[in-house]
């Protein structure tokens, strides 16, 4: 008796070890299409807290419909005829992904919906169909595996924990190697190929024999994926022309890295100046014949206040928290070459872009540090601390990419790090973007009163030379240890250099202030709460 329950024993496990392995790897493809997803969004819907929950949300009910429809499917439908036909559908609705997204960009927000509104439905349209497609694998594959006869219990745990595995492998593979190595697009081309051969290898042997039709979907999905990666001209002009890849051969840098993707090309309205690009969205504008050209108008704040409040000494020091296109770290770098000049840039690859296609030279004396700027002030306030490294005069703010926030740059506990690492006479500059008017103007009001917290003398300017207006603005908040000139601070050596229009010495405020502080509802960030995303949704509805 026991020779011949031997191969029933072995085919029971083989079959649940298929399923466990459908299973797995159905899971990690959905994990990386969710994380694809919010790479792909980006250049419509911008990197925020909304187009993440959007995403997340819309992947997660995917799931949850494709797992009850697909239970319900399994009672039906033999398991290999039903599986071999829900992986050619999520093979299908993945692809279709490339030419949603591009679809995307054509849609207009309806004035009656919402910014966080608009993020939901738009991801909601592009990538709910792959997910519930998807979500309909795993429970016809545990269908598979109990038809094996063994127990129950741990035939379904075994599943579930192969399930688990595949989703965090996918999370893990895809974070950390496969957007860097292949890109979005390639990622998606990917998982359709993957999934179309899976519906292969099922359809093999059956008797209605589907491997024809797969086959020539496989065909399919070679072609488009050429066409919306592949290197060659035929390629790249039958991309351009279905809308499954830009026109980059007028790119200076075109890279896609594990935080960005980073576009460089020439400014069609200023000659000898290129834009820096990141995920889509103009970060800097360089011109490339004179370092000391400032385009953006946070940029000619940030030159006149330096000049105004620069130490005398020749050799002072500047930190910067971001670097982008290093515009204003060159700008330093040329008018004031005595300046030790630090940048903490999180991305290696927008740094290698300022290299190769910025005009940042090689030998520059820029030092640049890869890492996280908040990693950065901490590590450097220890050294300061220990009398191991001077503070720095100045510290410049330029990480915010648009409306782009890395919340944790915004909170008191940062502004105390970097007040650990100012000079007694230094000052901070950061450059906040929203609107000053009613009913608006609560993200700058946050920023000013957070930094009330650390600095007592904070002065706020705004980019225009008229002064506050009721459009949209670039802001500088100057924030310090030490009392400033008001006279100084006005002081416009350059026409363009915006307005003083805010300030607040210890307890005395003076100009706006005090009206800035009511809009901002005198709410300080902090590392537990900074509401970055939600306090910017007005300006987001305005785009």
């Amino acid at each position: 008796m026991q020779s011949n329950s031997r191969p029933g024993a072995a085919n029971g496990a083989l079959t649940v070890f298929v399923a466990g392995a459908i299973v797995f790897l159905s899971s990690a493809f959905i994990m990386t299409l969710e994380l694809v997803a919010a790479r792909l969004v980006a250049q419509h819907l911008g990197v925020s807290l909304y187009t993440w929950t959007a995403v997340i949300g819309v992947i997660l009910a995917g799931i949850t419909l494709g797992n009850y429809a697909g239970g319900k499917l399994a009672d039906i439908y033999p398991a290999r005829s039903l599986l071999t036909s829900l992986f050619l559908l999520s093979s299908v609705t993945s692809l279709s992904v490339l030419l949603l997204v591009d679809w995307m960009g054509t849609w207009e927000r309806p004035d009656f919906m919402s910014w966080p509104l608009w993020n939901l439905w738009a991801v909601t349209l592009t990538f709910l169909g792959p997910a519930v497609i998807l979500g309909t694998i795993s429970p016809a594959a545990a269908r598979l595996a109990l038809s094996s006869g063994r127990q129950v219990g741990a035939t379904l745990g075994a599943v579930y924990a192969a399930g688990a595995a595949g989703s965090i492998l996918g999370t893990f593979l895809t974070g950390y190697v496969l957007i860097e190595t292949f890109g979005t697009k390639a990622i998606i081309v990917g998982i359709a190929a993957g999934l179309g051969l899976l519906a292969l290898i099922a359809g093999l042997g059956m008797r209605r024999k589907p491997t024809n039709f797969i086959v020539t979907w496989l065909l399919w999905v070679s072609l488009v994926g050429s066409a919306a990666i592949g290197p060659w001209d035929w390629a790249e002009h039958w991309g351009h022309f279905f809308g499954l890849r830009f026109d980059t051969s007028a790119y200076h840098f075109d890279e896609e890295s594990s935080y960005f993707a980073i576009e460089v090309y020439d400014a069609e309205e200023m000659e000898q100046t290129r834009v820096l690009a990141l995920d889509h969205l103009v970060h800097s504008y360089v011109s490339m014949d004179d370092p000391t050209q400032l385009v953006y108008s946070y940029e000619v704040v940030y030159e006149a206040l330096t000049r105004a409040l620069a130490p005398s000494r020749p050799d002072w020091s500047a930190f910067f928290v971001g670097g982008g296109g290093y515009t204003f770290p060159r700008y330093l770098e040329t008018v004031y070459p005595d300046t030790t000049i630090d940048v903490a840039e999180i991305d290696p690859a927008v740094t290698r872009a300022a290299h190769e296609a910025l005009g940042l030279p090689l030998d520059t004396r820029i030092t640049t540090w890869n890492m996280d700027a908040r990693n950065f002030v901490r590590d450097r306030s220890r050294r300061v601390a220990r009398a191991e490294v001077p503070p720095y005069d100045f510290v410049y703010g330029d990480a915010f990419n648009d409306l782009g926030v890395p919340y944790h740059l915004t909170t008191k506990g940062f502004n105390d790090a970097l007040a650990s690492i100012l000079s007694p006479d230094g000052v901070y500059l950061i450059n906040v973007i929203d609107v000053y008017r009613e009913g608006y103007g609560r993200f700058l009001g946050s920023i000013v009163g957070t930094l009330q917290q650390t600095f007592p003398y904070v002065y706020v300017f705004s980019g225009e030379a008229d002064g506050t207006s009721n459009d949209r603005d670039t802001f500088v908040v100057l924030s310090s240890p030490r009392a400033l000139s008001l006279d100084a601070l006005a002081r416009r050596t350059n026409p363009h250099a915006g307005t003083l229009f805010a300030w607040a010495e210890n307890d005395t405020l003076g100009g706006d202030m005090r009206t800035l502080l009511g809009r901002g509802h005198h709410l300080v960030l902090t590392d537990e709460h900074a509401p970055v995303d939600n306090l910017l949704a007005p300006i987001f509805a305005l785009q």
